[in-house]
């Protein structure tokens, strides 16, 4: 059977299985929807073999892994089924993964291939340092703590029950600095719901030393804690933190939930290194970013913007331009299309640069903090005309979805309508004028607007088919500065009949928010395509997982322009 990269062929208790005898042997209840839930450890060590759980559900005909590369290698050594508790029996799957030495640190994700279909995808995470499992019995407390033998490991454990939490004991010198991560396994995105309506686990991180007092011998006492470095909307909890130790003696770290959560799928590695070392990077996002502030604004940015609007190159290349800051003579002169950049290195410094408007001109303002960004820099940007009155303005004021609230908030980007010809100034500060620095840097676009698709968003993340079903997959996108045309959805490398058709879905709109200020400026109008895939009578059973290729393409005066969004979506073609 030819096998391809990303597809590793495992056995059950190290007996290669067949995957149309797996298929042959399948049972004739009501197929199951195949998913992971949990993996447990999921940091593993370059050049080793790890032997790994993944829990989740469906997973009893399991026959493959789905990995990205060649350099990751797995096998099953056993699949059993946990009984039921509160919520439905999970299936456990044990995998021996095989990581070569020449592959490069990161995140792969892992899928599971089983008689039903395949599942959906959680990371492997793949490091340089030594990776420590978690002994067996329980470590809540100083004298059963979990030693620290070396300074520059990972350490995997897991939270097993409610309310548990995990000691590690570690020696320090006075003076000495080092740093300690803890990454969840089942990670929470900042306000993406609590722990009652999203599993979800936020870790927190103390540092603890000896405190004895008369009434409790044993007691300890807290020197440092961390929950999360800052708590930013859409950002990873994991807890992050550096320590100078002020005595040389023994002390304790203890790795718990901040909310008390536990269970067989909240697992950890705490990570344990010598000296000051950042947090790792969020991984970066690999789809378009229109109204971020971490979004790179280049000088070719005009030619980003007509490609997906599907209109030709207007052949323009921004300049750069410094800004005035405060106390200056006069801020400079530019020509729009321009690029405005500064650093606001003095607390309650205003940079300033002006532009002439000949003739009424739709413009957009868009604004990139390379460095440091909101809540930490919270550039506010003004329009004002030659008179001093205020045009336009980077504040968006509207009101809190569960209470009504009035709220603010300072957003990447706001096109404007300028009617009146003139002189008008842009005008730049830190909103509390209290904080900058260095790394307070910024940088702003001035230019004309261009129609075109925004920021897609694609619902699917893999597909199981029986012959005779159909399924959709919804893809939305934002239409920014009045884009007017269509867009083109195609799907690419369908297996034997399966086919993909354009199709609509209900979709159930909440009501509007009562208007409060220009909301138009600063949001787009977003819009839904539904594509429907179907499987005929006599389609083929598929052993192997198919890529498809979802292409997303403006179409502008009748021609289609280039692809600005795809996705590959694993899809199984299996028994009913």
């Amino acid at each position: 059977m030819r096998i391809q990269a990303w597809l590793a062929v495992v056995g059950i208790a190290g007996v290669a299985i067949h995957p149309h005898e797996s298929r042959a042997q399948a049972t004739s209840a009501k197929r199951a929807e195949p998913s992971i839930q949990s993996i447990y450890p999921f940091t593993l060590e370059r050049g080793k073999r790890s032997l790994i759980t993944v829990r989740g559900s469906g997973l009893k005909g399991v026959y493959a892994a789905m990995l990205p590369t060649s350099g990751l290698r797995a096998r099953t050594r056993g699949v059993s089924t946990q009984p039921p508790g509160i919520k439905k029996p999970v299936d456990e799957v044990q995998l021996q993964i095989e990581v070569e030495a020449s592959l490069a640190p990161g995140r792969y994700p892992l899928r599971l291939v089983t008689t039903s279909g395949v599942t959906n995808a959680l990371p492997l995470l793949v490091t340089d340092l030594p990776v420590l499992s978690e002994p067996e019995g329980a470590h809540d407390a100083a004298d059963t703590a979990i030693p620290i033998a070396e300074k520059s490991a990972v350490y995997a454990g897991r939270l097993l029950r409610r309310g548990e939490a995990d000691y590690y004991r570690l020696e320090a010198r006075a003076g000495e600095v080092m740093t300690f991560e803890v990454v969840s396994g089942l990670p929470q995105i900042a306000a993406a719901g609590s722990a009652a309506t999203v599993p979800n686990f936020d870790p927190a991180l103390t540092i603890l030393e000896a405190g004895a007092s008369w009434f409790d011998p044993r007691r300890l006492r807290r020197v440092a804690f961390n929950d999360e470095p800052a708590f930013v909307f859409g950002r990873l909890t994991d807890a992050h933190l550096t320590h100078r130790f002020e005595r040389t003696g023994v002390y304790w770290l203890r790795v718990e939930a901040f909310a008390g959560q536990g269970g067989p799928d909240y697992s950890y590695h705490l990570k344990v290194l010598a000296g000051e070392h950042p947090p790792e990077p969020s991984p970066a996002p690999t789809d378009w970013q229109e109204r971020s502030f971490s979004r790179s604004l280049t000088p070719a940015r005009l030619t980003l913007l007509a490609a997906r609007g599907g209109l030709p190159d207007p052949g323009l290349v921004m300049e750069r331009y410094q800004a005035a800051s405060t106390g200056a003579p006069q801020s400079p002169r530019i020509p729009l299309p321009a690029m405005v950049q500064g650093v606001i290195e003095k607390p309650g410094q205003t940079h300033r640069a002006r532009f002439q408007l000949e003739s009424p001109r739709d413009i957009a303002i868009e604004v990139e903090t390379p460095f440091r960004a909101p809540p930490f820099f919270n550039p506010l940007v003004r329009l004002v005309n030659a008179t001093g009155e205020e045009i336009a303005t980077n504040l968006l004021v509207g009101k809190g979805a569960c209470t009504g609230a009035l709220t603010k908030s300072l957003q990447a980007k706001l096109i404007v309508p300028l009617r009146e010809p003139g002189e008008y100034t842009l005008e730049v500060r830190e909103l509390t004028a209290d904080h900058a620095g260095s790394n307070f840097q910024y940088r702003i676009q001035l230019r004309p607007q261009i129609p075109h698709v925004g920021q897609v968003r694609i619902d699917a993340d893999h597909f199981n088919l029986a012959p005779q079903e159909a399924k959709t997959i919804r893809v939305s996108f934002d239409r920014e500065e009045n884009y007017r045309e269509g867009v083109a959805i195609s799907v690419e490398n369908l297996p034997p009949g399966v086919s993909a058709h354009t199709g609509s879905d209900f979709i159930e709109e909440p009501d509007p928010p009562e208007p409060v200020g220009k909301r138009e400026r600063f949001l787009p109008k977003t819009e839904q395509a539904t594509v429907v895939l179907s499987a005929a009578q006599d389609a083929r059973l598929t052993p192997e997982p198919v890529r498809l290729r979802l292409l997303v393409r403006p179409l502008t005066n009748g021609r289609l322009g280039p692809v600005i969004a795809e996705k590959e979506i694993p899809l199984m073609v299996v028994e009913p």
